[in-house]
């Protein structure tokens, strides 16, 4: 088992009606069959298979996130318990470490908040799409009114009270890179996850043909920003592509492994595929009656933290960058006529954008590829290849194992 991580949905219902949410606006509407919160005694259940699931895979650190709908609908004594469960639990184990985290729209932040999830140590994690104007296109509350003023007012009071501030903003290719760079600057971020939007070939909203590329343009505008800036946040994209790219490290693949737990206790492999379809992640199995490794026995699971970055398309596999990519995010590689058996949708953004990396790693640190032997990447090159009708006739012989998860 590769996840060293739980998200906990331990709230099932939301402040906000963000219309991009793979929860409640992508066609999954499971969540009306859950309840609204997690039970003390669905905690006890957790935390013991989480202490069966750290002794079997002799697991050292672990990670618990506070997920939602929005977990800060919860009671403040949720979280005060479960902390003194878990410690309990570390003291047990003695020689693992837990770790929490909680990602929050920012709405209800206030000191009390703050204050309560510092003396817990839980890092909170705030959901900001870049400036007022992009914020509040998409994330709205249930009387159609944006959130932006109110959640700027949270991640003040978390950077005042906490001295940091981590961002999660998912991008919006309307809205200036520059701007949006800006904007987080002003607020002092100590680290933005840039996410991108979790589109499957069935629902892609941006490019017209192949040709065009408006995520990795985007992206590569953001780059050239950050880089020249001496004064510049952590963005975690950009880190792993140039660690990856320099050889300072090679991940199995582009995406963190976790496990979910919804509030009932029901396990899946990860909620980001709920964009592919209604019931689409459901495994039928709980913490009641399986283990955390039990989901190795669905076929989603099995493909997501097992094969996920190995059983890949056959034009994934003629890739020049595979090895940086990894066949990306297996949301993007999703169609209803076959499944997972398709290049991410934004294949051509990715090659894009990692070639115009390794030209500035290239430019700026001359004496970490001296001696190697490393071309420069061709981006227009790699596509024209990867486009050959030679390799799109490639077909694994696991291609039909990827197709049938289509619907």
């Amino acid at each position: 088992m590769k996840f060293d991580a739980l998200i906990l949905k331990i709230a099932s219902r939301c402040n906000l009606n963000c219309s991009y949410c793979f929860m409640y606006n992508l066609g999954d509407t499971t969540y009306k069959k859950q309840p609204k919160f997690m039970t003390v005694d669905t905690i006890d259940i957790i935390l013991q298979k989480t202490k069966e699931y750290l002794i079997k895979y002799n697991k050292k650190k672990f990670t618990f996130i506070f997920h939602g709908g929005e977990p800060l609908l919860m009671k403040k004594q949720f979280f005060k318990t479960f902390i003194a469960k878990s410690n309990r639990l570390e003291r047990e184990l003695r020689n693992v470490a837990f770790h929490y985290s909680i990602q929050t729209n920012g709405v209800l932040l206030d000191k009390s908040w703050c204050e309560l999830l510092g003396k817990l140590d839980i890092n909170i994690g705030i959901s900001i799409d870049g400036t007022k104007k992009a914020h509040d296109m998409y994330r709205l509350d249930h009387k159609g009114k944006g959130s932006y003023d109110r959640v700027g007012k949270g991640a003040k009071i978390v950077k005042r009270t906490l001295d940091y501030l981590d961002i999660a903003c998912v991008i919006n290719v309307n809205d200036a890179p520059e701007k949006v760079y800006t904007s987080f600057k002003k607020m002092k971020a100590s680290m933005v996850n840039y996410i991108i939007p979790d589109y499957t070939h069935d629902n892609y909203p941006y490019a017209a043909n192949e040709n065009e590329t408006p995520m990795a343009d985007w992206l590569i505008r953001l780059f050239d920003i950050w880089i020249n800036d001496p004064n510049r946040y952590k963005i975690l994209m950009f880190n792993g592509l140039i660690n990856g790219l320099i050889g300072i490290s090679k991940s199995d693949d582009n995406e963190s492994r976790v496990l979910v737990v919804e509030t009932n206790g029901e396990i899946e492999a990860i909620d980001s595929l709920k964009a592919c379809g209604h019931g689409f992640t459901k495994s039928n199995m709980n913490v009641k009656t399986h283990t955390f490794s039990d989901i190795l026995y669905s076929p989603l699971g099995k493909l997501y933290f097992e094969d996920s970055t190995t059983k890949l398309p056959g034009k994934c596999l003629q890739c020049p960058v595979m090895n940086i990519c990894r066949g990306g995010r297996l949301v993007h590689r999703f169609k209803k006529d076959n499944g997972f058996n398709n290049p991410s949708v934004y294949c051509e953004d990715m090659i894009k954008l990692i070639s115009h990396i390794q030209h500035k790693m290239i430019q700026l640190f001359p004496n970490l590829y001296e001696g190697r032997a490393i071309e420069k990447m061709d981006y227009i090159e790699i596509n024209n290849f990867l486009n050959n009708n030679s390799i799109k006739k490639v077909m694994p012989v696991y291609s039909k194992e990827l197709e049938n998860f289509g619907m």
